[in-house]
């Protein structure tokens, strides 16, 4: 019996392991012909019914319906399908083991391709977000770093199959606050220098000095040795010169100055930027790119004249304090000023919806579609010089073609098939396939171990759409969530005063069906009237929405913002020090005038969760509306419940090797048993808090010595409050279930990245769940490439009640595209609207004020262009409270500053 559970062991470690390194695919025939699709050249327009035809690893011809195909070849059927070059990341830390090297400010004589780690997941995972190339650089610890490493992702082929021939060496440099000081990577002893951004130029500006010294030694050598052949006639001749000191360090440096290896610089404040245009210029090179140049828009004039590229970040901002002047405009700003321009992600999440990143520059800066397209294939091509093979769909270059199931710029397309030289190395339907057949071995084989399936069977039927095909019963599911009266929250203003109607409208009022051309009528703070027969009162402001539609505003039902502050003001009260923090209130520290708050709801947030997260009780959740004088003014309810944050046994997960996360015990060296012993020690201490809160509250008024923390708790122990519980994994969100059965209270799964997995539980026990960040990586390796993407579909197959939540303070803004990517991989459009309007609403205990249109409810709403889910689309009003709260932002007010410098600048 013993050898049967060992060899069932060994069978399931194997299963494991092929779901987390599937093989490349079997090779194909040598000619491919894609016919039917809409074929997205990037270089020569687009091409209705066209055919594109990859032979021998090149593609072979790029024409219409009528291009001949060569006989024998493996014909895909493209219709209704999209087809593109490869995405190209021009900025990337996958498939790399190591990327920083601390020991020395000038690290050029180390390189990447000593590191490539060919079984990295998240090759496959960007490979399945349609990457065919990427370029992996070193880290940012230094002012000059190691040498860049160009690949394909050629998954399954070992280390050196991975390389791009031919494709010219680059290294990296980094400017900022990264190189300043080494201890933020975790160096320990003295400090490295520089500690600042003139000591970095000093450095650099010291690095070239000593090469250009050195290149001079080589020259003279081999002069003098040039001479003596020249002199002797012997080949032979000149042998006795002496030859200078290899340099290794210096090597790549003089490289640059010949201009044979380019420079790609970390770098972010326009002042550094300038610094390093200005270095370069005067030690005789050029910089190739700047990468994330988040102030590029400030010296795009400079970059322009200089030659230099931006490869940047689409909207990534306020995550340190030298990206508080970035802003989503960059990209267009800049290629507009005439720089070659690439959207990056410097992240393997990132990396694998690039499509929807170059995207979001069509909706901050305008681009038009082949502009934004280009960012990703053949902007980066030509940064790396290597635009004469890929980037675009030309006869001649390498046969690196992605398969689309919608417009890549869609935010719910997704890929169905890669090839890279011609040969498919991503297939969606056999990765589906792939993944159903051995999640239903691994659950076979558990129950004959005797532990029955960790989770139940998944399906991931290919015969879902891309749209989703979950049925939703309207009524019964409106009957659940109907609005319960009487919630506490801070009195908000009659509905009186003048009126506003939104005319001309197709009105999605969220607890019934769309009403085309309808109007809503809004009185002082409250909706009035919605309707299709709608009067508009005398005297009325009259918007005409010209065929816009109309949605309850957003709620982002998991955040910080208010209480986390990006940038130079930098203030950060969302995790108190003690270990039960339940008297803490979110509420007061609100700050009602940080700029993140205008930057989320331009995009249609007008709600938002903000749940502290420090000790073990983290403290009050309260719902604010994202405008208001003061937090007075901008709370909707004060206490929604208390967070509390479940001590997980792990963290990390799933990341990866390089731009991953990472995965890792919360103490390796300890055994199981004591981990476990100490997080269910702490998880009885927070039972006890509630057995004396629910004791607390039997005592007499007049007889009670006031405790914060208990009063707090008491409302969760008598079950008018939930608790709100950050569990992510399996195991802990099943913990989490028990933990409440034994504490008798209500809660709410805040995270719960793995929560489909116990989706049959949660239905159980009713548990809702608020959902996200969905835009990161699937928490472990083993689990299908898009299970975080997935996550909120299966809990709506299930019957779980969900909303999603950003979780931090500068992305609040994506939250309709965490939606989007979910309808994407399968949830209902329908069911993702409710998730961030009227079921976030429900789960916040605010559903009879906001999350649907209907007469009475507070007037929290937008106007769009179109589908708010698509990054495409624009918003034109926002209402919060009934006022129109206009489109303006930090990053507006930026924007239009630097759109109307003078063309040129100052010299």
């Amino acid at each position: 019996m013993k050898q049967l559970i060992l060899g069932l062991s060994v069978a399931l470690a194997a299963v494991t392991a092929q779901q987390a390194r599937p093989i490349a695919q079997a090779a194909r025939p040598s000619v491919v012909a894609i016919r039917g699709g809409t074929v997205l050249t990037v270089t020569r327009g687009t091409i209705q019914n066209g055919t594109v035809v990859l032979r021998d690893g090149s593609i072979a011809a790029v024409g219409g319906p009528n291009t001949e195909v060569p006989a024998g070849a493996d014909v895909i059927d493209a219709k209704g399908r999209f087809v593109t070059p490869g995405i190209i990341d021009a900025h990337s830390h996958i498939a790399a083991d190591s990327i920083n090297e601390g020991g020395t400010p000038v690290s050029s004589m180390t390189g990447i391709e000593d590191v490539l780690d060919p079984t990295d997941v998240n090759i496959y995972r960007d490979l399945a977000g349609g990457v065919t190339t990427a370029n992996i650089l070193h880290g940012s610890a230094n002012p000059i770093g190691g040498k860049n490493q160009v690949i394909k992702l050629r998954w399954g082929k070992p280390a050196a199959g991975l390389v791009f021939a031919g494709a010219p060496p680059g290294i990296k440099f980094a400017l900022g606050e990264n190189p300043k000081d080494m201890r933020q990577f975790g160096q320990t002893g003295p400090r490295r220098y520089p500690a600042t951004r003139p000591g970095v130029e000093f450095v650099i500006r010291d690095a070239f000095s000593r090469a250009k010294a050195y290149q001079k030694e080589w020259q003279d050598y081999d002069r003098r040795k040039s001479r003596l052949r020249q002199g002797s006639g012997a080949q032979e001749a000149g042998d006795d010169v002496p030859m200078p000191r290899r340099d290794l360090q210096l090597d790549p440096l003089v490289e640059i100055l010949e201009g044979k290896r380019l420079v790609h610089s970390h770098t972010y404040r326009a002042d550094e930027t300038l610094m390093l245009m200005r270095l370069a210029e005067d030690m005789g090179f050029k910089v190739a790119t700047f990468q994330h140049i988040l102030e590029g828009y400030k010296v795009a004039d400079e970059m322009a004249r200089h030659g230099a590229g931006g490869s940047t970040f689409s909207d990534w901002w306020a995550y340190k304090v030298e990206a508080e002047d970035a802003i989503p405009y960059n990209a267009a700003l800049m290629h507009r000023r005439g720089v070659l321009v690439s959207i990056n992600s410097d992240s393997a999440e990132h990396s694998r919806r690039l499509n929807t990143e170059a995207a979001k520059s069509m909706h901050w800066g305008g681009l038009s579609e082949d502009e934004a397209l280009a960012l990703v294939t053949i902007n980066p091509a030509k940064q790396l010089r290597i635009d004469a093979r890929v980037g675009s769909l030309e006869a001649g270059k390498d046969a690196d073609v992605v398969i689309w199931n919608k417009h890549p710029l869609s935010t719910y397309a997704i890929v169905d098939r890669v090839y890279i030289d011609g040969q498919q190395y991503y297939d969606r339907l056999v990765e589906e396939r792939r993944m159903t057949d051995a999640r239903n071995e691994k659950s076979m084989l558990s129950a004959a171990e005797g532990r029955g399936p960790a989770t139940a069977p998944q399906n991931f039927s290919s015969q879902r759409s891309a749209l989703g095909s979950q049925p939703v019963e309207p009524g019964a599911e409106r009957r659940e969530l109907r609005a319960v009266p009487g919630l506490g929250g801070v009195e908000q203003a009659p509905a009186t005063g003048p009126a506003t109607a939104i005319t001309n409208a197709r009105i999605f009022p969220i607890s019934g069906p769309p009403i085309e051309r309808g109007t809503l009528v809004i009185r002082g703070n409250r909706i009035e009237a919605v309707g299709a027969n709608v009067a508009v009162p005398a005297g009325a402001l009259v918007i005409d929405a010209k065929g816009g539609e109309v949605y309850p505003g957003f709620i982002d039902a998991r955040t910080t913002i208010g209480l986390n502050e990006p940038g130079p003001r930098g203030f950060e009260d969302s995790s108190e020090m003690l270990e039960i923090n339940a008297a803490v209130k979110a509420q007061v520290a609100y700050q009602s005038d940080s700029d993140a708050i205008a930057v989320a709801r331009v995009n249609g947030i007008t709600t938002a969760a903000v749940i502290p997260s420090g000790g073990l009780v983290g403290g009050q959740v309260a719902v604010m509306n994202l405008d208001g004088w003061t937090w007075e003014e901008a709370t909707l309810k004060p206490v929604a419940g208390v967070s509390f944050q479940f001590p997980p046994l792990t963290r990390g997960g799933g990341g990866g090797g390089g731009g991953g996360g990472g995965s890792a015990a919360a103490d390796a060296t300890r055994k199981y048993e004591d981990l476990k012993k100490e997080r269910d020690a702490r998880v009885q201490r927070v039972e006890d808090w509630i057995a004396r809160a629910r004791a607390y509250a039997k005592i007499p008024a007049a007889g009670r010595q006031m405790d914060w923390n208990l009063a707090a708790l008491v409302p969760i122990a008598e079950g008018t409050q939930p608790l709100f519980v950050a569990a992510s994994n399996e195991r802990d969100i099943r913990d989490s279930v028990a933990f409440a059965d034994r504490a008798g209270v209500k809660i709410v799964i805040t995270g719960g990245l793995e929560s489909p997995m116990v989706a049959p539980l949660l239905k159980e026990k009713n548990i809702p769940v608020i959902l996200g960040s969905v835009l990161t990586l699937p928490t472990r390796e083993d689990l299908h490439h898009a299970a975080t993407y997935r996550a909120a579909g299966e809990l709506a197959q299930a019957g779980v009640t969900f909303a999603f939540g950003t979780g931090g303070a500068a992305n609040n803004r994506l939250l309709p595209y965490e939606a989007a990517i979910s309808v994407a991989w399968g949830l209902d459009r329908d069911r993702a609207l409710r998730a961030i309007t009227l079921d976030a609403a429900t789960i916040l205990g605010v559903a009879d004020r906001v999350g649907s249109l209907e007469p009475g409810k507070l007037a929290n709403l937008f106007i769009a262009t179109g589908d708010p889910m698509e990054i495409k689309t624009q918003f034109t009003h926002i209402f919060i409270n009934g006022r129109n709260v206009g489109l303006k932002s930090k990053h507006t007010e930026l924007y239009e500053r630097f759109s109307s410098r003078p063309v040129g600048g100052r010299r």
